[in-house]
């Protein structure tokens, strides 16, 4: 059974060359014509041979003919399937060349232009079913009741149909070997964009869709820079320890099945994962700051879903910072897409100085979000290479769920967490 896709494929293949086909004929025919009949035309109409106006008449309809292909293209929907146009067009090329063909052959033996038209057919026209070859049986009987109409004898008769039944021969060959050709085109087409789309997965994962198509473009990235990129670091606490008990393999199953949740939350939430060092976790947002304090609170919930699943007693510390920040491409092997600047470090230092269970942030991450989030300030901090900052603890989301959050927080010892150098 024919391949859906290989039949959508086909007609649209065909019709798109017979569109191009039509527009090449539809150009050079009048001017053809013209060569033909000028030196007639030029002693008057009348003194055009009547054995001209059947050539004449024939040129009129197939200039009309390849016009209208090129009108049916134009005038039909993108959506619509050209699969109908496409069989009448080729029932319509088999027609001319029938026409042209039993006429040359009855008053000059010339079958070049129903040649040319049947294979233009075989070769050019390749409908997905095999409607064709009837056709081409159907021309060469016309052809015959044409050639015993002018001669009569036997033997005429056979010495004229040698060439068309040569032609038509010729043409069903070609449509074979057209419909195998077509199909392993297709068959290596698709392979090709299986691949490519595979391909462009693993980039994509690798990195951002806008810088992974800037490279598949280009061949590099340029570095660009952000005024107010915020920066998320996330740490499970005490993993060190607790991964000393576990085996190589089983730690490597701990570690994906945390990570593969938060990067279901970073996808949900439309931000980008920068990478993974051990059990730490950055994702970067160049405009959602929200998002990004809304993913730290998802991810809180994430762990604590994973610790009642397995049994498990992990904690989390984050840190998220605000601030200018560049970002781009590392190498070009085995590349990496990186932020840097002195915002990604006082991120790094939010989570280091934090408490576990908490969400550590900065000022500037607090004054951007106090709309939609409730935090609780820790006070001054001395951090180590950033001097002194106000930083803050992101309770939870505005509202009176805020709230309870906060009592457990402060019931746990965070809200008065001691400062950390």
């Amino acid at each position: 059974m024919q391949d859906p896709a290989f039949r959508e494929w086909l007609v649209s293949k065909s019709w798109a060359q017979g569109v191009r086909y039509s527009k090449v004929v539809a150009c050079l025919l009048p001017p053809a014509a013209l060569a033909v009949h000028a030196p007639s035309i030029a002693g008057g109409w009348e003194a055009l041979p009547a054995a001209s106006l059947w050539l004449l008449g024939w040129q009129l309809t197939a200039e009309l003919f390849f016009l209208g292909i090129v009108a049916a293209d134009r005038l039909l929907p993108p959506s619509h399937s050209r699969e109908i146009p496409l069989h009448l067009a080729c029932i319509g090329a088999v027609a001319l060349a029938t026409w042209i063909g039993a006429a040359a052959a009855w008053r000059r033996g010339d079958l070049s232009i129903y040649a040319a038209g049947l294979t233009f057919v075989a070769t050019v026209m390749c409908t997905p079913r095999p409607v064709r070859r009837p056709m081409y049986l159907l021309s060469f009987a016309v052809l015959g009741l044409a050639a015993v109409w002018r001669h009569g004898d036997a033997a005429r008769v056979l010495a004229t149909l040698v060439n068309p039944f040569c032609v038509v021969v010729l043409c069903m060959e070609l449509d074979k070997f057209s419909y195998a050709r077509n199909l392993e085109l297709f068959t290596e087409t698709r392979r090709a964009e299986t691949e490519r789309a595979r391909a462009d997965r693993v980039l994509y994962n690798v990195l951002p869709a806008p810088i992974a198509e800037e490279l598949k473009r280009d061949g590099k990235v340029k570095a660009v820079k952000f005024e107010n990129m915020g920066v998320l670091f996330a740490d499970i606490a005490g993993f060190t320890s607790f991964s000393r008990a576990l085996p190589p393999d089983a730690l490597v199953l701990v570690l994906n099945d945390i990570f593969s949740a938060f990067d279901e939350l970073v996808e949900r939430h439309a931000l980008e994962k920068i990478k993974t060092i051990g059990d730490a976790y950055m994702v970067v947002s160049d405009q959602r700051l929200d998002s990004l304090a809304q993913l730290a609170l998802d991810m809180g919930d994430a762990l604590e879903r994973y610790n009642r699943g397995n049994g498990t007693r992990l904690g989390m510390r984050i840190g998220i910072h605000a601030g200018p920040a560049v970002a781009g491409v590392i190498g070009v092997k085995r590349f990496l897409y990186d932020v840097w600047g002195d915002t990604v470090n006082v991120a790094s230092r939010m989570e280091s100085t934090g408490a576990t269970g908490a969400i550590h942030v900065t000022e500037a991450v607090y004054l951007q979000t106090r709309g939609q989030f409730e935090f609780s300030a820790r006070g001054p901090l001395e951090i180590e290479g950033g001097g002194t900052l106000s930083t803050w603890w992101l309770r939870g989301p505005a509202g009176p769920v805020s709230g309870k959050q906060a009592g457990a927080l402060l019931s746990d010892g965070l809200a008065e967490a001691p400062a950390v150098t």
